[in-house]
């Protein structure tokens, strides 16, 4: 860095820096092993290295914590004799503890890096807003600690004027900056030397963590060299929720004793989310006043007598709510009551560093958590498993996350033009996911062609090739004309992003910008020569592989005189799919939405070239999806007409509701994940979702229907559907729900309708029949259709209830199936994903089956009764919705699991809860398979009629098209 003579003349810190060089002291026997660690140096080294060649480009450092960060920090200043640097940290209590360390200089003199001749550097903190003494104090600092709240208070003026004051900045626990504060502080700072500090270089909030990882430490490496303690995790596993922070608690004050009664002098820590949930434990944990329990909250407030109170060990156990965590130092928090859990892998990471930090007089760090009930994500998931080995399992975690980011920096550093190519990525584009698709051979493929594209008015700002030459990204800017005034005096700017994909396996070249087709075909020409257009019926092979699909838009060409061309939006495309099918009109355009492999998809594709997918993405996703059509569209065995024989077809319903109408469900739009988290409140009383459910329709009239909301089968409101000219109302007075922010269930329902289902297998939305006529009237397979004998069996009686009675529908399943699986579970009730749920593990996936069963009305025998295939139909069709949410699905077991025990009922008929913990992780690897069963003695299979087969083919052909698998039905004989 260079020297500033004028500050050496007139700053007598700055002098005694100069003079007196800092000196990177390795650990020997000479100091008693005591010097910079392994990281410390590296990290030193090269952050003045990165200074030297790169001063203006932001550089971040990822050490974990516990490494000696914040001593590598000062270092690194007094090395490169910072002039005046702005320090931000994320938290007050940090802010005061950097300035101590910053004044102290005590490790670096301990280890003879530096002499008593270095000064230490004279510190403001700033905190709010900024006024003329605060400058005066700020000129006359070294070193200026602040927060990115107290930055965020300036406004653009002040800022400038502060940033002119600094020569370095310096962020620690860098991803704690939210991403609108960090833009601001770092719009400041442009090019002005910027170290970040972090041992999770990803962000909370999910936005990218701008700046190099120019250093990067392994936390395994941390675990090796031993800088970075073993960690033991003690699980608790209570599913009754009442009882789960009792046994946490009890599990940890454990630990805490029998430490202390081996000399250690350690801490525990219980940690909650909410000051509501702290208070509770509180209660359980104030039963040891040995110990001394206190209770930390941000509206308790932490004065330094208390700090001190906890520094000195007076109390023993800690009661907090996110508090103590970056800044509070305090080697003996070794123990860890987890009754809230941390979510976030940089979260987790960052408190699990707090009580890993290395103290030969201190035992190893250890955690409690229930790991029953669990709702973190894949990631965290591990952590909280049975057996689970933290230590491994943090690095593990640590590595994926770093190496994504890694992954990250490794695409952005893959063009030939590093600077282009950085600044075009530093603008997080997303770009629309559309292209024209060409065929071009690899020497007709020209990247570097358009680097020179310019023309009248537009011109190229920005150009960049891939390492691999596969991906061409450009920017340009147009000055143009305004289009309401005749006049040069006034013009108008805009920008353009080009990019180009060329995948060589296929031999297709993508194509996409954000302007028109002349500036596509002109960018098109400067790569490439001979390219060919994929057109007509190649680009609608993008639509192949999606079931239940259903057009939104259809443009066709006609070849008559007088009408060439017609456009076909919504419902209306039903009454062209004819001519499509018969050939007299040809296919122009087509966007449609279907299921792909399970999942909810768009497609679009254009037969003058253009294919696209309803969405945007970042051009990584964008390159992606260019791989996956580029198999469809040079695929020569899909056949456009199967597609169309498969597509949904749409009819408005007018004057009267169709007959057949057996079963209700709710909106589309509630899926599973918030489900459960949806309520309704009907004349102020709250209900889940999940505990009601719809009735079987009753026609009040040609044009009303009443649907009956129920809750264990006692109808709390029902929904009027009524039809009315060009259009249908809804009906639910006093009914509210709660999804998203309240409003009235009928508005919601008039425009997320509820799905009816009509026996020849059509569906119901609003006003509106929607089918498809290859599966319209389908009847179950006669191979899909058995039967058991049910002597001694009251089939008249559904439930085997809290009892267990193994003489009903449920009950008589249960003894024909247990014997073939590893867990059956008991779901009825409301909110049932089925009667039965039972579930084998396989070598290389799990399956589950599904038993939906239904009994024989009373006086009623086996027979031929077409309502007694009404509602178990439905639900058999409804449980589809499971297939890749596997998950979610064990998730809910293990909650209606953990709910029923609170009232006295297990439901667990074979198998435990731990089999099915240990299930919802492992399906996260292993292919989860559903099987669909429907069960109901009150049909005879002698006398079974086809309107029966249709109602039961109406699912069978659902459950087939979503998941592939075939619905079987049991009856009677």
């Amino acid at each position: 860095m260079t020297l500033n003579l004028d500050m050496y003349a007139d700053n007598l810190v700055y002098k005694s820096w100069v003079d007196n060089p800092l000196k990177v002291i390795a650990p020997s026997a000479i100091n008693n092993n005591f010097g910079f660690r392994k990281p410390q140096m590296a990290a030193v080294f090269t952050s003045l290295a990165h200074l030297i060649s790169s001063p203006a480009k932001p550089a971040t450092v990822v050490m974990p914590t516990g490494t000696g960060k914040t001593d590598t920090i000062i270092a690194i200043v007094l090395a490169g004799c910072f002039e005046r640097t702005l320090v931000v940290v994320p938290s007050d209590a940090l802010r005061r503890q950097t300035a101590d360390k910053f004044l102290e200089l005590k490790n670096l003199r301990k280890m003879g890096a530096i002499g008593d001749a270095v000064l230490a550097p004279v510190i403001h903190l700033m905190s709010g807003l900024l006024n003329d003494g605060d400058f005066e104090k700020i000129i006359a600092s070294n070193i200026v600690i602040s927060t990115p709240n107290a930055l965020d208070l300036c406004d653009d003026a002040t800022l400038a004027k502060l940033v002119a004051a600094f020569s370095n900045l310096v962020v620690d626990e860098a991803h704690h900056v939210a991403a609108r504060t960090w833009s601001k502080i770092k719009r400041a700072f442009d090019g002005k030397p910027c170290l970040q500090f972090t041992a999770t270089p990803f962000r909370e909030d999910k936005a990218a963590l701008e700046g190099d990882i120019i250093y990067n430490y392994p936390l395994k490496d941390a675990q090796s060299d031993g800088y970075f303690q073993d960690i033991e995790f003690h699980p608790v596993r209570e599913y009754q929720s009442s009882l789960a922070d009792q046994a946490i608690a009890d599990k940890a004050i454990e630990l805490l004793r029998k430490d202390l009664a081996e000399g250690k002098d350690h801490i525990l820590m219980a940690r909650a989310k909410t000051i509501t949930k702290a208070k509770q434990i509180f209660s359980i944990y104030k039963a040891h006043d040995d110990l001394c329990p206190v209770l930390v909250h941000s509206k308790s407030g932490v004065a330094d007598g208390l700090i001190n109170d906890i520094k000195s060990k007076k109390h023993r156990i800690i009661v907090c709510v996110n508090m103590l965590g970056e800044g509070f130092d305090l080697p003996e928090l070794k123990i860890a009551a987890l009754h809230d859990q941390h979510c976030s892998p940089a979260i987790t990471l960052q408190f699990i560093g707090r009580l890993t930090r290395v103290d030969a007089k201190l035992g190893a760090a250890k955690f409690v958590a229930n790991i029953a009930n669990q709702n973190v994500d894949g990631q965290m998931s591990a952590l909280y498993s049975e057996s689970a080995d933290w230590s491994s399992v943090i690095k593990d975690v640590s590595e994926k996350k770093i190496s994504r980011e890694l992954q990250r920096e490794a695409f952005n550093a893959q063009f030939d033009d590093v600077e282009d190519g950085n600044q075009i990525l530093a603008l997080n584009p997303a770009p629309n996911i559309s292209a024209i698709a060409y065929s071009v051979l690899p020497v007709d493929w020209l990247p570097f062609g358009a680097k020179e594209m310019n023309s009248a008015g537009e011109e190229v700002r920005l150009y960049t090739v891939s390492e691999k030459q596969d991906l061409v990204m450009a920017v340009t800017r147009e000055e143009c004309s305004v289009a309401w005034a005749n006049t040069e005096e006034i013009s108008s700017v805009n920008w353009y992003l080009y990019l180009a994909y060329y995948k060589r396996e296929t031999g297709t070249l993508f194509i996409n910008c954000s302007g028109d087709e002349r500036q596509a075909l002109k960018f098109k020409n400067r790569i490439s020569r001979k390219a060919v257009k994929v057109t007509g019926d190649k680009t609608f092979r993008v639509l192949h592989n999606m079931e239940l699909l259903k057009f939104q838009n259809i443009g066709l060409t006609r070849g008559t005189r007088d009408l060439r061309f017609t456009m076909h939006v919504g419902r209306d495309v039903t009454a062209v799919l004819g001519d499509l099918e018969d050939g007299t009109a040809i296919k122009s355009n087509i966007f449609g939405i279907g299921f792909e492999n399970g999942d909810k998809n768009t497609a679009g594709c254009s037969a003058k070239g253009k294919i696209w997918k309803m969405d945007s993405d970042s051009i990584d996703g964008w390159t992606s999806w260019c791989d996956a059509v580029s198999k469809k569209i040079n695929d020569d065995k899909i056949n456009t007409k199967d597609i169309l024989e498969y597509v949904v077809r749409t009819e408005p319903i007018v004057g009267k509701w169709p007959k057949g109408l057996f079963f209700a469900d709710w909106p589309e739009t509630i899926y599973i994940e918030n489900e459960r988290r949806t309520y309704v409140v009907v004349e102020g009383v709250k209900y889940s979702l999940m505990d009601l459910s719809c009735g079987t329709p009753v026609y009040v009239g040609e044009k009303e229907l009443s649907i009956p909301v129920l809750k264990e089968d006692v109808e709390v409101f029902s929904i009027q559907l009524v039809l009315v000219q060009d259009g249908y109302q809804v009906v639910c007075n006093n009914v509210e729900i709660i999804f998203k922010g309240g409003m009235r269930f009928s508005d919601y329902l008039e425009s997320n309708p509820l799905k009816l289902l009509k026996t020849d297998g059509s569906v119901i939305l609003g006003n509106y029949r929607n089918y498809c006529p290859k599966t319209l009237n389908v009847l179950l397979p006669a191979k899909l259709l058995s039967s058991w004998d049910w002597k001694g069996v009251r089939i008249n009686k559904e439930s085997m209830g809290k009892l267990g009675e193994l003489d009903t529908v449920q009950g008589f399943t249960f003894t024909k199936i247990k014997d073939g699986y590893d867990i059956v579970f008991n779901d009825d009730g409301a909110g049932e994903v089925a009667d039965l749920v039972a579930i084998r593990e396989n070598a290389d996936h799990i399956q589950v089956d599904f038993y939906h069963c239904k009994y024989c009305r009373k006086g009623d025998v086996p027979g031929a009764r077409v309502e007694d295939t009404y509602v178990i139909s439905g639900q058999a069709s409804r449980s589809a919705k499971w297939l890749h949410n596997g998950g979610e699905l064990f998730g809910q077991l293990l909650f209606r699991y953990s709910n029923s025990l609170e009232s006295g009922f297990n439901r667990l008929l074979k198998g435990d809860a731990v089999q099915l913990d240990i299930l919802k992780n492992k399906c996260r690897d292993l292919e989860l398979r559903l099987g669909f069963y429907i069960v109901q003695p009150a049909i005879s299979k002698a006398k079974i009629s086809d309107e029966m087969l249709a109602v039961l083919g109406t699912s069978y052909s659902y459950v087939k098209a979503i998941s592939g698998t075939e619905l079987k039905v049991i009856v009677s004989a």
